[in-house]
């Protein structure tokens, strides 16, 4: 776990991140986008299952597995009617054209992850000293699940999976309108040591 002082740095990178993804956003879609990070939660498992909503309604997430300096997963989870209405926008269509995941709703939300990713691991990266080669994403794949059997899956094949998740609270607009999602970053056991290390903790003074 890491101490309320290294939360709050990480919870500035993640900040720096945003307004890295919101300027790629932006540029991509040629419209204006807004990311903002309010803050990071460190979570047990569980409590994070209960932040992605209700327990018996199934989700979409987009899911970067994290390979190298950082092991682990980053995810971008969104309900149904946000991610579908983000899909909309993203395809230029009048909201609620989009009624199902089709391959071209899938792809709109795994590109979306991809530049929102790519944002928070080039932050962390500097992080680390700005190996950022020593941190390489594979990309996002669609899912869509319970959220329990979603995080419970993406920690599946992790080596040395802990049980800590990083939730951030984050609000998200293009054009002005809000789409509602949940960005995780759940790292292994060994990725969290690292985090810890690179991390100015409560006993360091500036």
């Amino acid at each position: 776990m890491l101490d309320s002082a290294q939360l709050q740095k990480l919870g500035d990178l993640f900040r720096a991140g945003a307004e890295q993804a919101t300027l790629a956003l932006s540029r991509w879609l040629d419209r204006p986008a807004h990311i903002t990070v309010e803050r990071v939660e460190q979570l047990p498992l569980h409590a994070a299952t209960d932040v992605l909503g209700d327990s018996e309604e199934p989700i979409a997430a987009c899911v970067m597995e994290l390979r190298g300096e950082l092991v682990g997963q980053l995810i971008l989870a969104f309900d149904d009617s946000s991610g579908l209405s983000l899909a909309d926008i993203l395809l230029g269509q009048p909201l609620g054209t989009s009624r199902d995941w089709g391959e071209i709703e899938r792809s709109a939300a795994q590109e979306t992850a991809n530049i929102v990713g790519c944002a928070y691991l080039n932050a962390l990266s500097r992080l680390a000293g700005g190996q950022g080669s020593e941190m390489l994403p594979d990309p996002p794949r669609f899912v869509r699940d319970f959220p329990q059997s979603l995080l419970e899956f993406s920690l599946m094949n992790q080596a040395s999976s802990s049980n800590v998740v990083f939730l951030t609270e984050t609000c998200f607009q293009i054009d002005g309108f809000p789409v509602n999602w949940h960005l995780l970053l759940i790292p292994d056991t060994s990725s969290i040591d690292h985090l810890r290390d690179w991390l100015p903790g409560s006993t360091t003074r500036s």
